[in-house]
C-alpha cells in the first residue's frame, strides 16, 4: 500500500470511538496508577535500602519467570474469543477457571521447588516466593473475570479495578513499611488486597450482565483450550523471561545491593512503558472484532500508531539519557546514585519495547499469535545468551546493554513481519524527522545540564513538539485533524 493510500484510509468510526474510550480510560488509569506506583517505589527504595530492594526484586523475577505456568495463555485466548463472539463466554469461562486451578497448584510446586533445589537463595527469599505464589489461587477467578471485561471491550472497568488493586496494595504496604517491617510484608500486601478486587469484579460483571449464564464444565474442551492458549502462553513466557532473566543471572554474579540498583533503573523505564501498554490493551479487543469484519481495517491503525509511538518514545530516551544523573539524584538517597549509569542505557529500551509490545497486541488481534510467539521465544533465547555473555564481565552494565539490544532485535523482527504483511505505508521520509527533532532537543537538554531537572523537563516539553511541528513530521491531513480536535475541545470556531 502506498503512503497516500495509507494516509487516506480511515478507521471505522465505531472502532475509533471504542478504542478512544478504552484508551482514555486506560491511559487515565495508567497515569494515576503509574504515578502513584512510581512515587511509592521511591518510598520503598528509601525505606528498605538497596539490599532489601534487591531481595524483593529477586523474588519478583524468579516467580515472574514461572508465573506463565499458572495461565499458559488461556485467559488471553478467552478474552480474544469473547471479543470475536460474546456467546463463547458461557462455553469457555468455567473450564478456564478449573484449568487455572490445576495450573496454580502446578506453578506453585515448580516455582518454590526449583528455587530450593537449584539455587542458594536465602530462606527470606524462598519464603517471599511462597507468599507471592498465593496470588495464583486468587487469580483463578480474577483473571477469567478480567477476560470477560476485556473481551466485551470494558477496558474502563478493568482499568479502574486495576487502579483499585494497586491503591489497596499501596495502602497495606505503606502501613507495613511505617511499622518497620521487611520486604516480605510488601508481598503479603499483594495477597490480602485480592479478595476485595475479586468481589468488585463479580459485582461489575453481574451489573453489566456479562457473567456466564450457568455453571458448566466440559472436559472435552480442555485440551483444545490449552492448545489454543499455548501461543499466548509462549509469548507470556518469553516476555517474562526477557523481563526477569537479567535479574536472576545478576543475582548469581553481583551483590543484592547491585541487583537493587539495576532494578531501580529498570523500574523507572517500565513505569513509562506502562503508559504505552494501555493503548495496546485498548486496541486488541476492538481490532479483533474489526479484523473479523474487514481485515483491511487494521492498516491505518498500524501506520498511525507506529508514528505516535516513535513520537512519544524517542524524546524520552534521548532526554532520559542526558538527565539520568539528575533523575536518580532527585528521586533517591545518595547510596542509589550508581543506578544512573544503568538508567542512561536502559532508557533506550523504551522506544523499542513500546513498538514491539504494540505489535504483539496487533498480532493477537489478527490471529497471528503464533508468529508473535515465535518472535518472543527467539528474543527470550537471545536475551538469555546475551546476559550470560555480558553479565559476568560487565555486571549491571552488561545486563542493561543486553536488555536494549534484545528489544532492538524484537522491534526489527516485528517491522519485517508487518512489512511483509501490510506492505509499505509508514512514511519513512517523515518518520526520520522525529529522531532529528529528538536529537536537537537532546542537545538543548545537555546544554542545560547544570540547571534544575524540572526546568530541563519543562523546556524540553515545549521545544520538542515545536520542532516536530516545524520539521513537518505529521502530514497536512494529520495537522488539520489535530487542529480540528483542539478547536472542538476548546469550543473555538475555525477561522474563516
Amino acid at each position: 500500500m502506498s503512503d497516500e493510500n495509507a494516509a487516506s484510509a480511515q478507521p471505522q468510526r465505531s472502532a475509533v470511538r471504542m478504542i478512544a474510550r478504552n484508551t482514555i480510560w486506560g491511559i487515565g488509569a495508567q497515569f494515576a496508577l503509574k504515578g502513584a506506583n512510581f512515587l511509592f517505589s521511591v518510598l520503598i527504595v528509601r525505606t528498605l535500602g538497596g539490599e532489601q530492594f534487591g531481595q524483593y526484586w529477586i523474588v519478583l523475577a524468579w516467580t515472574g519467570l514461572f508465573s506463565v505456568i499458572g495461565d499458559l495463555g488461556i485467559t488471553q485466548y478467552l478474552a480474544r474469543e469473547i471479543a470475536r463472539d460474546a456467546r463463547r463466554t458461557e462455553e469457555l469461562f468455567w473450564d478456564t477457571v478449573f484449568l487455572r486451578l490445576v495450573l496454580a497448584i502446578l506453578c506453585t510446586a515448580i516455582t518454590v521447588g526449583t528455587a530450593v533445589a537449584v539455587t542458594n537463595y536465602s530462606s527470606e527469599i524462598i519464603w517471599g516466593m511462597l507468599i507471592f505464589c498465593l496470588t495464583y489461587f486468587f487469580q483463578i477467578i480474577i483473571a477469567p473475570l478480567n477476560s470477560i471485561l476485556v473481551g466485551n471491550e470494558r477496558i474502563d472497568i478493568a482499568s479502574a479495578l486495576n487502579v483499585v488493586m494497586q491503591v489497596l496494595w499501596m495502602i497495606f504496604s505503606g502501613a507495613f513499611l511505617l511499622l518497620g517491617l521487611g520486604f516480605d510484608w510488601i508481598l503479603i500486601a499483594g495477597v490480602i488486597n485480592l479478595p476485595i478486587v475479586m468481589a468488585l469484579q463479580i459485582w461489575f460483571v453481574r451489573r453489566n450482565q456479562l457473567s456466564p449464564l450457568r455453571f458448566r464444565i466440559n472436559r472435552a474442551l480442555w485440551w483444545s483450550v490449552i492448545k489454543a492458549g499455548l501461543p499466548f502462553g509462549f509469548t507470556q513466557l518469553a516476555l517474562s523471561f526477557a523481563f526477569r532473566v537479567d535479574t536472576i543471572i545478576l543475582s548469581s554474579y553481583v551483590t543484592e545491593y547491585e541487583v537493587g540498583l539495576y532494578n531501580v533503573a529498570y523500574n523507572l523505564v517500565l513505569t513509562l512503558h506502562g503508559l504505552n501498554s494501555s493503548f495496546g490493551q485498548a486496541v486488541m479487543p476492538t481490532l479483533a472484532r474489526e479484523h473479523a469484519r474487514d481485515p483491511q481495517a487494521i492498516l491505518p491503525w498500524y501506520y498511525r500508531s507506529v508514528k505516535l509511538l516513535l513520537f512519544l518514545g524517542l524524546p524520552i530516551a534521548v532526554g532520559g539519557m542526558v538527565t539520568a544523573g539528575h533523575i536518580v539524584g532527585f528521586l533517591y538517597q545518595p547510596e542509589i546514585a550508581p543506578a544512573a549509569v544503568a538508567l542512561a542505557i536502559l532508557v533506550w529500551d523504551l522506544p523499542f519495547v513500546m513498538y514491539h509490545s504494540f505489535c504483539g497486541q496487533i498480532a493477537n488481534s489478527i490471529t497471528r499469535e503464533g508468529s508473535a510467539a515465535r518472535i518472543y521465544v527467539t528474543l527470550g533465547g537471545f536475551n538469555l545468551g546475551l546476559n550470560l555473555l555480558l553479565v559476568p564481565r560487565l555486571g549491571i552494565i552488561g545486563a542493561s546493554f543486553a536488555t536494549v539490544i534484545t528489544d532492538m532485535l524484537g522491534a526489527a523482527l516485528y517491522y519485517l513481519m508487518y512489512r511483509r504483511t501490510f506492505g509499505a505505508g509508514l512514511g519513512l521520509k517523515r518518520l526520520i524527522r522525529i529522531p532529528l527533532a529528538a536529537g536537537m532537543m537532546g542537545v538543548l537538554a545537555y546544554a542545560m545540564r547544570d540547571q534544575h531537572l524540572l526546568l530541563i523537563i519543562l523546556v524540553a516539553a515545549v521545544v520538542y513538539p515545536a520542532l516536530v511541528w516545524l520539521l513537518g513530521v505529521f502530514s497536512p491531513e494529520e495537522r488539520e485533524q489535530f487542529v480540528s480536535l483542539v478547536q472542538r475541545r476548546l469550543r473555538l470556531k475555525p477561522a474563516a
